[in-house]
């Protein structure tokens, strides 16, 4: 059993961590520690974005370049420009360095596997010629598969995947992500987060598997297991440490070392959360204590604060708990640019850092703003001169790396007969302690997106849905036969159509995207389509790019009808010429008919007008037994967000959406409510009272076929809740929710599969 029993005392740890290495390759280690330089091992210590080692704008030239309305700027292309083997040579090459980074939306042009693998070996190559000749951590925020990566699989955020309570099947999802990243030349991920969000107004949640410590750690083992045992050389990193998902409202302030000045402060994100002792093990501690067990190779510092120090800067819980206590023997990384919050100068702030116990400095280094990574390595540097950092810190930190490279395959002792030739065999030769030979090989880039990936995806969004509401037994819908639907079936809400709003934050941008143009995927209405292709449905851009034969990227029949707002205005005008009091979206053909069918994004607005500004009902459902009664799928939810740009005051659903299924359910139509969010959000009385399912399929990823699965019965509903559901807004913090949440941690209806 991996869950951590807090009725027992808190200050008892069941785990320790692994011991990650041998004797031999400790040894090793030891031996290539003594013969680098302190400028080497220094490099060995910084990890900068690699967006920086090209001759092009700083994102702040951008304007509000964090945000996904500069993704087609001039300025990303410059950055995402071809990495050269002088760049490459200039950078990692001079200055030894021992890891990089793409941030969220990094990829090189083309954003496709083998670009990926001509950057990643440039640098690795690179790595290999320097001085220290030792291979180079390529790292990416892998947190629902290769999401830098166009045309990648993205599974399931985290909040989904703690409704499948599977860890074999978060196990795989953890291996498939890794090997679509090892395809792009990764060998590190930052995935398991294994915070646990407390507060539902944190942008963060759905990175959060659970509000339970207990079922956060069971299922972070579980990816790192799946993560560091793809069978490629991969390291897995459990993120943040520790107690980001419990700060307080009001704390947060968003600060990236020069990207906060350019956006406001917010409520949660990278606040301060206080807490005594057993409630920071019981609660924040506890989640990592099994991936620490699994060997986890790398633990990522939070942001926030515990009880007013910054978790950066606090030697207590990096090298006194973390390291000293619970045993950890690998590498601690900071996360980006959070040096520059712990000390008025950077001088100052990343001896703090350092001497805390962080061994890996991340940095956006002079993405944004003038301190650049040269500089930063500058003033380390003379920090170890001046002797604020102590020499045995810089050979700790140092050999922590060295251990992940050995530990993850990166690094072994040379054999006796290294072949020649090549530049892992031309490193070995001047260093001939060790072998690099496995840095430069990649994964499989035909794994990226193919159909085994896909189907695990859509396995996991199947298994992630909730079912919270279903009365009669509405749900699974019959699917019809011969293709043609058993009944009346409208489909309509912003996120009906939209990868964007399925895939959330960390997806293709940082922030996330909007849209179905940005990867390929199938959306929630084209797999309610392939379930039902003869209903009369009237769907607006295709999911995903739109191929030449008038089909999807995973081969959905598509018509390419669309709906306008002016649509919705004339057919509300002549039915109200014809003394109706009812409109919907026109069906093709001749004007008197109307026809309630599919509303997709740019429908929307058109919905809204109707409902915001006309006395509207519905056409009333026709008396029939259950079998034929008219169903209305409403796909609600939120918009993509990121971290602080994620924190709310209110979780409140789309108004447009809640107004449509009421005035349908209204009308005599059985509404289907779909949410599509990254957290609870509150379900008003009156809506509540009238839908007669409420399905929660989380943030999905790209395979909304899984969705549909669950709505027809090729899959059965198991999902269980990961987090409780709030009545009101005085529900949002987990504690509130003790008391009578409107559903509780656990709940979930069941359906059996059919056919």
């Amino acid at each position: 059993d991996t869950s951590c029993d807090r009725s027992k005392d808190p200050h008892k740890h069941i785990y320790m961590a692994s011991p990650l290495t041998s004797a031999d390759d400790e040894a090793l280690i030891e031996e290539i520690l003594a013969r680098l330089t302190l400028r080497e091992k220094l490099g060995q210590m910084m990890q900068p974005d690699w967006r920086t080692f090209r001759s092009a704008p700083k994102l702040s030239e951008a304007g509000a370049a964090v945000l996904p309305a500069w993704a087609g700027s001039a300025v990303k292309r410059a950055l995402n420009a071809p990495l050269t083997d002088e760049q490459c040579d200039r950078s990692v090459g001079r200055h030894c360095l021992g890891s990089v980074l793409g941030g969220g939306g990094a990829c090189p042009t083309p954003n496709e596997p083998l670009a990926w693998q001509a950057q990643a070996a440039a640098m690795q190559r690179a790595a290999l010629r320097a001085s220290s000749g030792l291979p180079l951590l390529v790292c990416n925020d892998s947190v629902h598969g290769q999401a830098n990566l166009r045309d990648a699989t993205l599974f399931p955020h985290h909040i989904g995947q703690g409704c499948m309570r599977d860890e074999g099947l978060v196990e795989e999802l953890g291996a498939l992500a890794a090997r679509e990243s090892a395809a792009c030349g990764i060998n590190w991920i930052f995935s398991p987060c294994a915070a646990v969000a407390l507060d539902l107004r944190w942008g963060r949640t759905y990175e959060s598997f659970s509000e339970d410590p207990a079922l956060c750690g069971r299922l972070s083992a579980a990816e790192v297991r799946g993560i560091q045992r793809c069978g490629l050389p991969m390291a897995a990193c459990a993120k943040h440490w520790v107690a980001d998902g419990g700060t307080a409202l009001g704390t947060g302030k968003f600060d990236m070392g020069g990207i906060g000045k350019a956006v406001k402060s917010f409520g949660l994100d990278q606040g301060n959360a206080d807490c005594d002792d057993a409630e920071l093990r019981a609660t924040h501690v506890a989640p990592y204590l099994p991936a620490l067990a699994e060997g986890v190779l790398t633990v990522m510092v939070s942001y926030s604060s515990l009880n007013g120090v910054k978790c950066h800067a606090s030697r207590a819980l990096v090298t006194g708990l973390l390291k000293e206590e619970l045993g950890f023997r690998g590498v601690v990384v900071s996360d980006y640019n959070a040096v520059q919050q712990c000390g008025g100068s950077y001088s100052a702030a990343v001896c703090k850092v350092v001497n805390a116990g962080v061994d890996i400095v991340m940095t956006a280094g002079g993405l944004f703003g003038d301190l650049t990574w040269r500089r930063q390595l500058e003033e380390l540097e003379a920090a170890v001169g001046r002797g604020d950092v102590p020499a045995e810190r810089v050979d700790d930190a140092v050999r922590r790396v060295l251990r992940v490279k050995v530990a993850c395959g990166l690094l072994r002792r040379a054999a006796a007969s290294t072949p020649a030739g090549g530049d892992a065999a031309a490193a070995a030769s001047r260093c001939p302690l060790f072998d690099a030979s496995r840095a430069v090989p990649m994964g499989d880039a035909a794994c990226v997106g193919c159909e085994a990936h896909r189907a695990a995806a859509r396995r996991a969004v199947a298994k992630s849905c909730v079912l919270l509401v279903n009365e009669g037994g509405l749900l699974p819908l019959p699917a019809g036969e011969g293709g043609k639907p058993a009944a009346e079936l409208l489909v309509t809400g912003i996120a009906a159509d939209s990868l964007g709003r399925q895939c959330g934050g960390w997806s293709l941008e940082w922030q996330g995207c909007e849209g179905n143009a940005f990867t390929t995927g199938t959306t929630i209405a084209d797999a309610i389509r392939a379930v039902q292709p003869g209903a009369r449905l009237v769907s607006g851009r295709a999911a995903g790019r739109q191929a030449t034969d008038g089909r999807t990227a995973h081969g959905h029949a598509r018509t390419r009808t669309r709906t306008h707002t002016q649509a919705y205005a004339r057919a509300h005008a002549h039915a109200r010429a014809r003394g109706h009091s009812h409109a919907a979206t026109c069906a093709p053909g001749p004007a008197p008919r109307l026809r309630l069918t599919t509303c997709l994004p740019q429908d929307v607005d058109g919905l809204a007008w109707l409902l915001a500004h006309a006395p509207l009902s519905f056409p009333q459902a026709p008396s029939a037994g259950a079998a034929s009664r008219p169903v209305a799928v409403v796909v609600t939810g939120e918009a993509p967000y990121a971290e602080g740009f994620g924190d709310v005051e209110e979780l409140r659903l789309p108004p447009a959406d809640v107004r449509a299924a009421v005035a349908l359910a209204d009308a005599g139509w059985a509404v289907v409510l779909l949410l599509v969010t990254g957290r609870p959000l509150l379900l008003p009385p009156p809506l509540l009272s009238r839908v007669a399912a409420v399905l929660v399929a989380w943030l999905p990823g790209t395979e909304g076929d899984g969705v549909a699965d669950v709505l027809f019965g090729r899959a059965p509903a198991t999902g269980r809740l990961s987090f409780s559901w709030p009545h009101a807004m005085d529900q949002a913090a987990a504690a509130a929710r003790l008391k009578g949440p409107l559903f509780p941690f656990g709940h979930g209806l069941q359906t059996r599969a059919v056919g």
